[in-house]
C-alpha cells in the first residue's frame, strides 16, 4: 500500500467507527466482555475430562425432533401437515446448453416450485406404486445380513426434488433406500443390485440405456424409474431393447400409477432399516453403512437444534444427495419446514448457468458445502480483486482487514459492509445467514475469509457416514478457526490414547494430556470415538470390517486423532492411519498438507487442486498442482514475463515464484519442516471424479492422478530422493 493512501485508510476506519458509535453497535461487544466462554461439552463421568457430552443432553442424549417423531415416514408426514401450503420444494426447468464459449446449461427464467402438500402426495403416491411393482416393506429390525427379498430402491441419479421424493416415498412403505453415486459408473450399480436383491432403481433419462446395457447382470432388476432432471424436452434418447420382464417408466407416470387406497402407507420401525449408504469410493471399493430410521432422526433433530434453523429458511440442495451430508441437510430441512431449492455445483453461479446461476435466482439463507466449494468460491472473489483498479483493490483490501478484526471482537463495520460487502453478499444471493463446511478439513483462511467476506456464522460440522455425518458442530458464536465443534446432543465422544504417534514435539497423544503442542489449556488428545443413537449400525454384509471399527463398548473408532479444547469443543489434529512413513522414518501428514498448500494463489480448486506425495523411498515430499491460468497470467504480467499461458508456465521464473509462494503457505500453515515441499510440477489436464481422480464426492484418488499422469509424476518424485 502506498504511504499517500495511508492517511485516507484511517480517515475511512474513523468513519467506519464514528457509525458504529452512533448506531450503537458498540453495545454487543461491551455486553460480550462480561460474558464467560460458554462450556461446550462437559464429562459424562466425574474425573474423566477426555469423555464428553452435549451439557443439556448428560444421561439424556436426544433420540427424536420436538414433534416426538421417531421414523423419516413420521418426520415427513408430520412436516408435511404442518406446513402444507408452503413451498417445500423448487427447481428450474432445463432448456438444453447455451451455445456460448464455453457451453452452459440454459434454463428458464421462472421456478418451479412444489408446496408441502404437494410434496406429501406424490411421495403416497410413489410409495404405492413401488408396492404395485412387487418391493416389500424391510424387516421391522436391521441387520448387517444381506438383504433377500425385494425391499430395498436403488437411487442412482444426482441431487433433484425426483431424488427426495423417491425416497420419502420408499421410506413411506418401510421400503430401504440404497444409494449410488451418480459419477461412480455401472459397477457400482451392478454390485448394489446384486447385493441387495433390488427389483427398482431411480436414474436419469440419460442413463437408462447404460442401465439396460448391464441388465444381464442384475437378475433382479425389474423396473426402472426415470428423471428428466437436466434433460430438455428436445432432447430424445434411445433406450435400444429393452429386455422382457423389465419395465421402464417416467418418473411422472410411475406417480399417477399409485395407488393410495390400495397400498396405504406402512409405516416403518424406528428400528428399520432406512437408508443403505454407499461411500464414495476413496479407500477401496465402497462399503454399504447401514443406516436406521432412529438414527436418521436423531441425528437430523440434533443438527437442527446445533445450527439454530427455522422454516423461513431458504436451504440450497445442490451436494450429492448420495453424500451423507446433503441427504441429513435435506431431511433436516423437511423436518423443520424448510424450502429446499435444487441445483448442482457447477450451475451455482452465472458461470455455468445461463441466464442467471443458481444463488441469484433463490438467494438462500442456508447452505452447505464441502472444503473445495468454499475453496473456489474464495478464489473467485480473489479474483474479482484481483482485476480491479488500484483504488479500488486498496478499498476492498482496507475493508477485509478491518472487517476481520472487527467480526473478531464482536462488532460490524456499517460503512464498509455498505460500501464493499454488499457486492460481496450478492455473490451468494444477498439472503445468507448461516453456512456450513462439512465433509473434510477447512482451511482456516478460508473461514476467516468466507466470515469476512459475506459477514455471515460460517462454522465447521465433522462426522463420516458411519455417524449419519453428525458428530460436532461449531458452535455458530465461536469465532475460532479449526475447530471442529461440539458434540451433538445425540451423542457423547471420548478420546482414546495413540501412543505410537507424536505431534511436532515429539510428544505422544494421550487422554490425560493437559496441554496441546501450543500451549493450549486442553483435556485430553487421542483418537476420537464415537456412540448415541445417531451413529450407525456398521458395514452391510462386512462383520469383519465392522468389527474393526465398531467396538464391544458400541463406540465407532473414527481415525481421526482429536484434543478437547478448554471450552469443550474438539480439535481435529491427526490421523492415525494417513500418516506417510519417509525414508528417515519420519511421518508427515499428506491431508493436511494438501489442505495447507491448496491455499496457494496458483492452486486451481475447481481443476482439482493439488496432490502432495511421499513415500519410504524419500527423502522429502513433492506436488502434483493443477494450474491456475488466471492468476498465472496475472503473475506474469506484473513481473514482465511474456509469451501465452503455455510458454509461461515452462519457465524457471514461474517455476521459482510458485516454490516461493508454497514456502509462505508451509510456514503460515504451521507445517514442520519435513513438510515442506522440495519439488511441484504443473498440470493443466483436470481432475475430475469421469476421470477417476476426484470421488464423487470431490476428494482426491491420489492414486489415480498418479497413474494418470505417471510420467510427471515420476519425473518430480525423483527430486525427493536425495
Amino acid at each position: 500500500m502506498s504511504i499517500a493512501l495511508l492517511p485516507f485508510k484511517v480517515l475511512l476506519i474513523l468513519i467506519d467507527i464514528a457509525i458504529t458509535i452512533i448506531t450503537f453497535g458498540w453495545v454487543k461487544p461491551l455486553l460480550a466482555l462480561f460474558k464467560k466462554t460458554p462450556v461446550r461439552s462437559i464429562p459424562v463421568n466425574d474425573g474423566i475430562e477426555s469423555h464428553r457430552v452435549a451439557p443439556a443432553y448428560k444421561n439424556n442424549l436426544l433420540t427424536k425432533p420436538s414433534n416426538g417423531a421417531t421414523t423419516l415416514y413420521e418426520m415427513a408426514d408430520k412436516a408435511f401437515a404442518a406446513n402444507a401450503g408452503k413451498a417445500c420444494m423448487k427447481s428450474r426447468k432445463y432448456l438444453g446448453m447455451k451455445s456460448i464459449k464455453p457451453p452452459v446449461k440454459h434454463f428458464d427464467d421462472s421456478v418451479i416450485t412444489l408446496s408441502y402438500e404437494e410434496v406429501g402426495a406424490k411421495v403416497s403416491k410413489f410409495g404405492a406404486a413401488l408396492r404395485q411393482e412387487g418391493l416389500v416393506s424391510a424387516p421391522d429390525v436391521a441387520s448387517l445380513d444381506a438383504m433377500t427379498t425385494p425391499c430395498s430402491l436403488a437411487i442412482f441419479e444426482n441431487t433433484c426434488a425426483e431424488w427426495m421424493i423417491s425416497a420419502m416415498g420408499a421410506f413411506s412403505q418401510s421400503i430401504v433406500v440404497t444409494t449410488i453415486y451418480a459419477t461412480l459408473g455401472m459397477d457400482a450399480v451392478v454390485s448394489a443390485i446384486q447385493d441387495g436383491t433390488i427389483s427398482a432403481i431411480v436414474c436419469n433419462k440419460k442413463d437408462v440405456k447404460k442401465v439396460l446395457s448391464r441388465s444381464v447382470d442384475m437378475k433382479t432388476l425389474k423396473t426402472i424409474i426415470y428423471t428428466s432432471d437436466c434433460v430438455a424436452d428436445s432432447d430424445t434418447y434411445d433406450f435400444g431393447v429393452v429386455p422382457k420382464g423389465v419395465k421402464v417408466v417416467s418418473f411422472e407416470d410411475f406417480i399417477e400409477f399409485g395407488d393410495v387406497k390400495a397400498f396405504p402407507p406402512t409405516p416403518p420401525k424406528p428400528s428399520s432399516m432406512a437408508v443403505l449408504m454407499y461411500t464414495s469410493g476413496s479407500t477401496g471399493k465402497p462399503k454399504g453403512v447401514v443406516i436406521t430410521h432412529e438414527q436418521v432422526v436423531s441425528c437430523a433433530a440434533s443438527a437442527a437444534i446445533a445450527l439454530g434453523m427455522n422454516k423461513d429458511d431458504v436451504y440450497l440442495g445442490y451436494l450429492p444427495l448420495a453424500h451423507i451430508l446433503e441427504l441429513m441437510a435435506e431431511i433436516g430441512a423437511i423436518q423443520i419446514g424448510c424450502t429446499i431449492c435444487y441445483a448442482d455445483p457447477k450451475t451455482l453461479t452465472a458461470k455455468g448457468s445461463y441466464p442467471k446461476g443458481a444463488l441469484e435466482v433463490y438467494s438462500p439463507t442456508a447452505m452447505a458445502g464441502v472444503p473445495k466449494i468454499w475453496d473456489v468460491i474464495k478464489k473467485g472473489a480473489e479474483a474479482k480483486v484481483a482485476n480491479m483498479k488500484p483504488v479500488a483493490k486498496f478499498l476492498v483490501n482496507t475493508a477485509f482487514e478491518w472487517r476481520t478484526f472487527a467480526i473478531n471482537h464482536g462488532f460490524d463495520t456499517p460503512l464498509f459492509k455498505a460500501l464493499v460487502f454488499k457486492k460481496f453478499s450478492n455473490l451468494v444471493g444477498g439472503n445468507l445467514r448461516i453456512a456450513l463446511s462439512g465433509g473434510g478439513p477447512l482451511n482456516n483462511e478460508v473461514q476467516v475469509f468466507i466470515r469476512t467476506c459475506f459477514g455471515v456464522p460460517f462454522v465447521q460440522g465433522y462426522g463420516l457416514t458411519e455417524t449419519n455425518a453428525g458428530l460436532t458442530i461449531q458452535d455458530t458464536s465461536d469465532l475460532r478457526s479449526g475447530i471442529a465443534g461440539a458434540p451433538i446432543p445425540s451423542v457423547e465422544v471420548k478420546l482414546l490414547s495413540v501412543p505410537d504417534i507424536s505431534d511436532k514435539a515429539g510428544l505422544p497423544y494421550l487422554n490425560t494430556d493437559k496441554f496441546d503442542v501450543e500451549g493450549n489449556k486442553i483435556h485430553g488428545r487421542g483418537e476420537i470415538l464415537v456412540k448415541g443413537p445417531s451413529v450407525s449400525l456398521g458395514y452391510y454384509m462386512l462383520q469383519d470390517k465392522t468389527d474393526e471399527v465398531y467396538d464391544k463398548d458400541g463406540f465407532f473408532h473414527t481415525g481421526d486423532i482429536g484434543q478437547f479444547m478448554e471450552d469443550g469443543s474438539v480439535r481435529i489434529v491427526d490421523r492415525v492411519k494417513n500418516l506417510v512413513k519417509l525414508k528417515g522414518g519420519e511421518y508427515i501428514a499428506i491431508e493436511n498438507m494438501e489442505m495447507t498448500y491448496g491455499n496457494s494463489k496458483f492452486v486451481d480448486a475447481i481443476a482439482g487442486g493439488i496432490c502432495c506425495y511421499g513415500d519410504g523411498d524419500m527423502d522429502r515430499p513433492i506436488a502434483l498442482l493443477q494450474l491456475s491460468e488466471p492468476n498465472t497470467m496475472a503473475w506474469a504480467k506484473e513481473n514482465n514475463v511474456s509469451g501465452d499461458f503455455a510458454t509461461v508456465k515452462e519457465t524457471k521464473e514461474l517455476y521459482n515464484a510458485v516454490m516461493d509462494d508454497m514456502k509462505a503457505e508451509h510456514k503460515k500453515g504451521g507445517l514442520s519442516h519435513l513438510e515442506k515441499l522440495v519439488a511441484i510440477c504443473f498440470l493443466t489436464d483436470p481432475w475430475t471424479p469421469e476421470n477417476g481422480c476426484l470421488t464423487a464426492a470431490n476428494k482426491l484418488q491420489r492414486r489415480a492422478v498418479i497413474e494418470m499422469f505417471s510420467k510427471e509424476f515420476e519425473a518430480t518424485k525423483a527430486k525427493g530422493i536425495f
